[in-house]
């Protein structure tokens, strides 16, 4: 049975570690996910099992049999061969945190990627990260293992929201370096990029490649914050803008949801698969679409 309040981001929040966290949700929030390594005939043994008669004697270690009189097959892991890419905006309106959030939209999104990473490493995946606001903020060549798993986790503790998205300049160059099989997942709120992303995710048209495209927004940025009169200041820009909230709610509500849908339409005509979250959400959400998507590539 799933934890519900390990699932929690306020009380994630509350974790600085992000290796700590993605164990918590991993491991202690969601028991049912075991460790995952395919098992095939590739190099690297990973496990002794009993021989099922009518298998191919090849599989019998005789070594183990001669000390043991015991007929036992060997497992190796399957070289899969496969990338996870995670991807993160991390420009200036990425920061916000309204009264209802749990955590800022980056603190959010670099928890899921941080437990996206520990589920990735587990199945025996190489791993990547790749952060940008107006330049390229962090960009870690995929790998395995501990190490670079735990060099993903560091760079995460480090990004800071600054800077406005260049959506076109990154993606060019990320797209450039993608290897010949992966799982793309890109975080960000979106706004204001359902006009260029699209043609920046082409390569999702191809059998090799799968791109998840997890939006993440503040409650505020769903239905207005509550006031009778607010003023919004731009965070990549300098406009600002006074209103009254219960004035314009219906209808900013309306194109709020407009706004998604449309992106959403227009990221599957490149069959990249989109999913709205919301920073006081619990993540087993998305880490259940997570898995869903790496399980079927």
């Amino acid at each position: 049975m799933v934890d519900k309040n390990l699932l929690d981001p306020s009380h994630l929040h509350s974790i600085e570690d992000y290796s700590l966290l993605a164990r918590v949700v991993v491991d202690g929030a969601m028991p049912g996910i075991h460790r995952s390594l395919r098992q095939g005939r590739g190099s690297e043994f990973f496990q002794y099992r009993p021989y099922s008669r009518g298998e191919d004697l090849k599989l019998v270690d005789w070594k183990v049999f001669a000390k043991r009189d015991e007929l036992v097959a060997k497992t190796f892991q399957e070289d899969t061969n496969f990338t996870v890419c995670l991807v993160l905006d991390v420009s200036a309106s990425m920061g916000y945190e309204g009264k209802r959030a749990s955590c800022s939209k980056l603190r959010y999104a670099s928890m899921l990627a941080a437990c996206f990473a520990y589920l990735a490493n587990r199945q025996g995946d190489r791993i990547g990260l790749f952060a940008y606001s107006d330049e390229v903020r962090e960009w870690i060549r995929p790998n395995s293992g501990a190490t670079q798993l735990n060099r993903v986790f560091s760079s995460l503790q480090g990004l800071k929201a600054e800077g406005k998205n260049a959506h076109d300049f990154a993606w060019d160059r990320m797209a450039s370096g993608l290897p010949g099989r992966a799982m793309v997942v890109f975080l960000s709120d979106f706004l204001e990029a359902e006009n260029t992303l699209t043609e920046r995710l082409r390569f999702s048209l191809s059998s090799r490649y799968e791109c998840l495209c997890l939006q993440v927004l503040d409650p505020d940025e769903i239905d207005l914050p509550e006031g009778e009169a607010l003023r919004f200041a731009e965070l990549e820009g300098e406009r600002e803008v006074s209103t009254s909230p219960p004035a314009i709610r219906e209808k900013y509500k309306k194109d709020m949801s407009e706004f998604c849908d449309d992106l959403k339409t227009k990221l599957s005509s490149v069959s990249a698969e989109f999913e709205s979250l919301i920073t006081n959400q619990d993540l087993g959400h998305a880490m259940r679409r997570f898995l869903g998507m790496r399980n079927r590539k």
